[in-house]
């Protein structure tokens, strides 16, 4: 076997393997900045930190800081409190003096409308 043929082939392979991992990557995460003004309802993140989000997560727990949507589409940023039998879940913040979208406000959440969670803040 001629090795530039096969030094070749490798080098294809290895530009496929990444650019299959950078799609992958790149489609399934994503960086959020928190705007600098005003206040966040989750107490661990300050304004402006930028969080990484895994938009493809599959199981949520209570106390995942996620972020949702609302019956008009709007972003919001809480904090799971408990699921119900139907896989909906009850929001929460806890930041009493930061005004956020809680429960009392959303209402139970179905799943669909779980856009990501929240996995580490930068």
């Amino acid at each position: 076997m001629d090795p530039r043929r096969l030094v070749r082939g490798l080098r294809w392979a290895t530009i496929a393997a990444a650019l299959g991992a950078a799609l992958y990557l790149g489609g399934r995460f994503e960086v959020v900045t928190l705007p600098s003004e005003g206040c966040s309802p989750v107490a661990r993140y300050v304004p402006g930190v930028r969080l990484l989000v895994d938009r493809w997560a599959r199981t949520w727990q209570s106390g995942d800081c996620v972020f949702v949507s609302d019956a008009a589409g709007a972003v919001h940023l809480v904090l799971l409190a408990e699921c119900d039998a139907t896989d909906a879940w009850w929001t929460r913040s806890d930041v009493d003096a930061c005004p956020g979208a809680t429960g009392d406000e959303l209402g139970w959440v179905p799943a669909d409308r779980l856009l990501g969670r929240v996995l580490l803040g930068m």
